[in-house]
């Protein structure tokens, strides 16, 4: 018996069913890997010389070696691929400092994050286009995109309350929620010509003085 339109369609008739997402890239036989991790590399290769809005898909594609079809196998749209190319750019530069500094706990725990977010810093002021590419990519509404976007702000967070590990939870994520913030509006300034890269570091390690100065009596 006809009982009405098929939800989500017109006159009755049903749409055909949505394309399956992209593929876990954990899941992929080693070749795909290989093929997608190409594609990620030349989505950064290209954003070292141009800005985000000036690259093609089919410069990515060219750049590759692969079709432009090869390219939505794994990535839903030019979003979703610079969110992967993020995660991957982020894992090139050290989180970790290569020994603990001495000192008491809450003297570690500062000199840890103060190092850490020095070298962000540092990393977006080598690679400018990728802090203009993270701009676009906080408004995303393509949900591949925003997936990745919040994988890898969960994974920033991870590593620096992780250089606070000697202070409880509890003020770890307090600093961390506070000097992340300024590092953040710092830097999107500095993106958008509002400011200098040395005035990005000043705030940050302003705001860890404020943070780690001792408390009036």
């Amino acid at each position: 018996m006809y009982a009405g339109p098929v939800p989500g369609s017109r006159l009755g008739v049903a749409r055909p069913p949505a394309p399956a997402g992209p593929p876990d890239p954990d899941l992929l036989p080693r070749g795909q890997q290989e093929r997608r991790s190409r594609i990620v590399q030349a989505a950064i290769s290209l954003l070292g010389d141009r800005e985000y809005d000036a690259i093609q898909m089919r410069e990515v594609a060219e750049e590759a070696g692969v079709a432009l079809a090869t390219i939505y196998r794994y990535f839903t749209s030019k979003e979703h691929l610079y969110a992967a190319a993020l995660i991957e750019w982020a894992a090139d530069f050290p989180v970790r400092q290569p020994s603990a500094p001495a000192g008491r706990g809450a003297d570690t725990a500062e000199a840890g994050i103060r190092a850490l977010m020095r070298r962000a810093v540092r990393a977006f002021e080598r690679h400018p286009q990728m802090m203009r590419a993270v701009i676009v990519l906080e408004s995303s509404n393509d949900p591949n995109a925003r997936r990745l976007w919040e994988q890898f702000g969960a994974h920033n967070v991870a590593v620096l309350t992780e250089a606070l590990s000697s202070l409880d939870p509890e003020t770890a994520a307090r600093v961390v929620e506070v000097a992340n913030s300024v590092m953040v509006t710092r830097l999107r300034a500095w993106a958008l010509g509002r400011c200098s890269i040395r005035d990005v570091d000043r705030s940050v390690q302003g705001a860890l003085d404020l943070i780690f100065s001792p408390s009036p009596a």
